[in-house]
């Protein structure tokens, strides 16, 4: 998988093929976990596997910017619980990066798959 040419050409792609709202949120995440699973798969390059990690985040900062507005329509206690888990993933990214390990990433694969299931249910 080639690399967005912007930050947020991921999110870009997603909004060409169509696709809106829950869909749309939940293909984000299923492509970042995708591509994190990829990066994780042996050989392990580190590039290929800092640059899914780079992304992942990116898409984790915009559910932070999202459910920070004032205006969000989720319920606070909803809202609070994802930026505990965003917390959490901006953690674990760190690790991630720094050992340079897959087992350090592969959580976060998870937490992605299971968001975009959320979203589609």
């Amino acid at each position: 998988m080639r690399p967005p040419a912007s930050p947020y050409g991921a999110y870009e792609r997603m909004q060409a093929t169509g696709l809106k709202g829950r869909a749309g949120e939940a293909m984000a995440f299923v492509r970042a976990a995708n591509a994190l699973e990829a990066a994780c798969r042996s050989p392990v390059s580190r590039a290929i596997l800092d640059n899914a990690l780079k992304r992942n985040q990116k898409l984790w900062t915009l559910v932070q910017i999202e459910v920070t507005a004032p205006d969000h329509p989720l319920p606070a206690p909803i809202r609070a619980n994802l930026l505990d888990l965003s917390r959490f993933v901006d953690h674990q990214t760190i690790k991630a990066l720094s050992s340079g390990r897959p087992d350090d990433a592969r959580c976060l694969i998870e937490i992605d798959r299971e968001i975009a299931a959320g979203l589609m249910a």
